[in-house]
């Protein structure tokens, strides 16, 4: 691809997976229209946000105003707790082959618990820990799960404590990915694994204008995602992609070998900015998923409606719906993606 395509520039923070400072201008504004500059690193193909916010704006951000802003509620609903629970199964079932045998979980942004719910109704000892002190105290409060107010840098367990750890839609709001892969890394077991999704740069299932907001400071796709974990002292075992492409997991296993030595496929950079230049508002609109994505979303909105209209209270959508069979049929991929964090 050209380099004329999009806008080179020495970025004003260096790539927190391959330490270049060569980058190309992606976009200037956020999906409000607000000023959010956004580069890719011309060396690995890593979109973040240039420059970072400042960790003290970040922390005040995700303790008091992410869940308001994001979510549009500053506690959980029923609906919005059916919607997780309903993602939360999903996951559960495609994780089961890496999680079986696993007993002692840690979900890292747990939200208010849904993944948590069903890892205890399938018999599983977990614990989570979740910034924001809404979701964290409810999920405390009303479902009696095991889940800290913190976040991964504050929070203390002793080497080796876990099976597995789980981060679903964490690592991409993060400015030290790479840094917090490292730290969750020494609270696994040496045949610990760590469960790893997060949106996909390479997804078209959204519009364009919705690409970058203030929350979502990295942007991988499974290149740059597995080369974070190689370079955390870490193996990739399994890779996967939704079936609209909005989402991204890897299974990453520990490996004897010291942290720091990573791949990342040549032409990375240029196959991630090739598909950002050409992901426009015409071919997103001139596509026909476009216009059955709100029809697929009416007839969500009726059958959570349904379910809302029998249990009332989030505390009873949760309690009741975490065991497979139960509420709504398991999410499906081929519908819109629906990132519980």
């Amino acid at each position: 691809m050209p380099n004329r395509t999009f806008p080179r520039t020495t970025s004003v923070s260096s790539c927190n997976l391959c330490d270049s400072r060569d980058a190309e201008v992606v976009s200037e504004i956020d999906r409000e229209g607000r000023p959010l500059r956004s580069v890719i690193c011309r060396s690995c193909g890593l979109v973040r946000t240039d420059p970072m916010p400042s960790e003290g704006r970040i922390e005040e951000y995700y303790a008091r105003e992410y869940r308001r802003s994001y979510k549009g509620s500053a506690r959980p609903t029923a609906r919005r707790v059916l919607r997780a629970m309903d993602v939360a199964r999903d996951r559960h079932e495609r994780l089961k082959p890496h999680l079986r045998g696993r007993n002692r979980v840690l979900d890292v942004g747990a939200s208010s618990g849904e993944f948590l719910q069903v890892l205890r109704a399938s018999g599983i000892s977990a614990s989570g820990i979740e910034p924001n002190e809404a979701y964290s105290s409810w999920a405390r409060d009303h479902l009696g799960l095991d889940i800290a107010s913190t976040d991964w840098s504050r929070a203390a367990f002793p080497a080796g404590r876990f099976d597995a750890i789980t981060l679903f839609h964490v690592l991409e709001h993060l400015a030290d990915p790479v840094g917090a892969l490292r730290r969750l890394a020494e609270w696994l077991t040496p045949d610990g694994v760590l469960v790893v999704e997060v949106p996909n740069i390479e997804g078209t299932c959204g519009s364009p204008r919705g690409r970058f907001h203030f929350a979502h400071l990295h942007h991988f796709n499974l290149v740059t995602l597995g080369a974070a974990g190689e370079r955390a002292g870490f193996s990739v075992a399994w890779r996967h992609t939704s079936a609209d492409g909005g989402n991204i997991t890897v299974v990453l296993a520990r490996r004897a070998a010291p942290a720091g030595a990573f791949t990342v496929t040549v032409g990375n950079h240029e196959r991630v900015a090739r598909l950002l230049y050409g992901h426009t508002a015409a071919r997103h609109y001139l596509s026909p998923r476009t216009w059955l994505r709100p029809l697929s979303k009416a007839a969500r909105h009726l059958r959570e409606t349904a379910v809302c209209l029998r249990y009332r209270t989030a505390e009873d959508v949760a309690r009741t719906l975490a065991a497979p069979g139960l509420g709504l049929p398991l999410a499906r991929e081929g519908r819109p993606a629906l990132p519980a964090g």
